[in-house]
């Protein structure tokens, strides 16, 4: 969590794991005492809001791979093997799932993955703050829209989607991937957790393009988004709260790093070990 302070606006930029098992509530009380303040929050997206027909839609209207092709033309013969396994342990279609595009088998991946493991999206830092906001009956803003996050990873290039495709097969039965990724969020460990995710960049590079898309792209948007937000109280005091994947908060393109660009102090409220230690 980080605290940004100018002129009239107070904002609290949190980072989000967005699954997560009941033994990390109760959050350490500065979070709470930080939404406690809030005369609002912001979450990328509010699930609530979104129109079933029309994100269905627009889903469908990127999912499919041309007529006639199939993703096993692009796999090995191990990776084929793979998708067969989880189609079968997941009782999906085979036949069908190999007319998706790569984007969407990803999803259809970490979608089993989270269902096969303890983690719940339900428990989510997001999801958390998002249903104290409601029964609080704060003003709930979104920064960004379905289609802007459904373009970010579909719209990448074919050959990136690939990639994580492949990615995520291999790390399919990986169970410890998340205990992992959750610790340094535990630590408040900002650049681990992002060089942790981006090993799979450095051992992948056609990762970079989705890696750019996901994460640099709306991070530049986001910021642009969250300045708005400050411009908002050059008078009157107003607190915002903010919930976005922890990622977004991460690496030497994060929102922090773009509102610094642009003049802002962001202060961390939570020091991690190494900081601790360092005679800075």
């Amino acid at each position: 969590m980080w605290k940004l302070q100018h002129k009239a606006a107070t904002v609290y930029l949190v980072g989000s794991i967005h699954a997560l098992t009941p033994d990390f509530y109760p959050l350490p009380k500065a979070y709470e005492k930080a939404f406690s303040e809030a005369d609002r929050i912001v979450v990328e997206l509010d699930p609530e809001k979104l129109h079933p027909k029309k994100s269905a839609r627009l889903i469908q209207s990127k999912m499919w791979l041309p007529k006639g092709v199939t993703i096993e033309s692009y796999l090995s013969e191990s990776q084929t093997i793979q998708l067969k396994a989880f189609a079968e342990q997941n009782g999906s279609q085979y036949e069908r799932i190999v007319h998706l595009r790569p984007w969407m088998l990803v999803e259809q991946l970490t979608q089993a993955q989270l269902k096969n493991s303890q983690y719940q999206s339900e428990l989510g830092i997001d999801m958390h703050f998002l249903k104290q906001a409601k029964q609080k009956n704060l003003p709930i803003l979104e920064i960004e829209t379905l289609q802007q996050q459904i373009n970010a990873i579909a719209d990448a290039p074919f050959s990136a989607q690939l990639a994580m495709l492949t990615t995520s097969l291999e790390q399919m039965n990986d169970v410890d991937y998340m205990k992992q990724m959750t610790s340094y969020w535990r630590q408040a460990d900002a650049d681990g957790l992002y060089h942790f995710v981006y090993q799979d960049v450095l051992n992948t590079p056609q990762l970079k393009p989705m890696m750019e898309s996901l994460l640099d792209h709306r991070n530049k948007r986001m910021a642009d988004v969250i300045n708005i937000y400050v411009g908002q109280a050059e008078r009157q005091p107003i607190t915002t709260f903010i919930v976005v994947g922890a990622l977004h908060l991460s690496g030497p393109n994060s929102i922090i790093k773009e509102l610094e660009q642009k003049g802002l102090y962001v202060q961390p409220m939570f020091k991690t070990k190494s900081a601790q230690k360092s005679p800075n």
